[in-house]
């Protein structure tokens, strides 16, 4: 079981959901002891890249608090990490608030989702919050380990952490989110009842699946039917 750590002064009024932390009412903090689950040495010195997407704490808010935290997030992990007292914790992967780093506009929610053909809680990118549906990116940093040079020609590679490209979420109302398909067709029956129209409003403003202003412009319109 991971320490719990507890001070009244922090009050998230949050509780837990998922297995590995300790269960707590809804009225208390659910701030977990940072321990790291990684398969490889992060104070290796040959070590390139970070796990963060952004290397320092940076202020953010929660949305059912007032105070200002340092936070940053963990992408390799999937961990959001408080600073407190000179120490980071974890934030519990908790359906019912989300993260907004002011300095940056930029705003993580926690959503269900498929991963490893296993339903799990994870932090995304929320880039348009609709009335039904959300817009969503999940960030992801890869690991790549080291390569040995097997001869005189060949050339050591470190081991390597490396951001990926994102990919692109759709997010519904029940906080869970569903990667985008491949397909235009398959991408479109997300869109239920309204696929048609949606398909329509592309073709006529000539809008793809892959451009992130034209997704927005996509969920936009979609927000606007009845």
């Amino acid at each position: 079981m991971k320490p719990q750590f507890n001070n009244c002064a922090i009050a998230f009024m949050l509780f837990l959901s998922i297995s590995g932390y300790c269960q707590k009412t809804d009225s208390e903090q659910t701030l977990v002891h940072r321990t790291s689950i990684t398969t490889f040495d992060l104070r290796s010195k040959e070590l390139v890249g970070s796990i963060y997407i952004n290397e320092v704490f940076l202020p953010a808010k929660l949305s059912n608090s007032q105070d200002q935290y340092l936070i940053r997030y963990d992408a390799y992990q999937d961990e959001m990490e408080i600073e407190k007292n000179g120490n980071p914790y974890h934030l519990s992967k908790n359906l019912n608030y989300s993260i907004y780093f002011e300095g940056i506009n930029k705003t993580y929610q926690v959503y269900n989702y498929l991963n490893n053909k296993e339903t799990v809680p994870g932090f995304f990118v929320v880039l348009f919050n609709g009335d039904n549906i959300s817009l969503l990116i999940k960030e992801k940093i890869k690991f790549y380990d080291e390569v040995k040079a097997k001869t005189g020609y060949d050339k050591y590679k470190p081991p390597t952490l490396k951001r990926v490209a994102d990919e692109f979420y759709i997010g519904f109302k029940n906080r869970s989110a569903k990667e985008f398909p491949n397909k235009k067709k398959d991408i479109l029956a997300l869109f239920a009842s309204k696929a048609e129209e949606i398909g329509t409003y592309m073709n006529a403003n000539k809008l793809g699946f892959k451009s992130q202003e034209d997704l927005l412009q996509i969920f936009r319109y979609y927000d606007t039917l009845k």
